[in-house]
């Protein structure tokens, strides 16, 4: 099979559409963590003075 502009144009779009997905999972996996806390936040810094 000949290399041809569509099939390259399709397997960026492929590519492409991969890489939106791997992103999506990666946030959808990040908002499974939580968030830290604010206090202890303000208390860090308020050592670091």
């Amino acid at each position: 099979m000949g290399d041809t502009k569509e099939g390259r144009e399709k397997q960026a779009r492929d590519e492409e559409q991969r890489q939106r997905e791997r992103e999506l999972q990666e946030e959808q996996d990040r908002g499974d963590e939580e968030e830290p806390d604010e206090e202890e936040d303000d208390a860090n810094s308020a050592d670091e003075e």
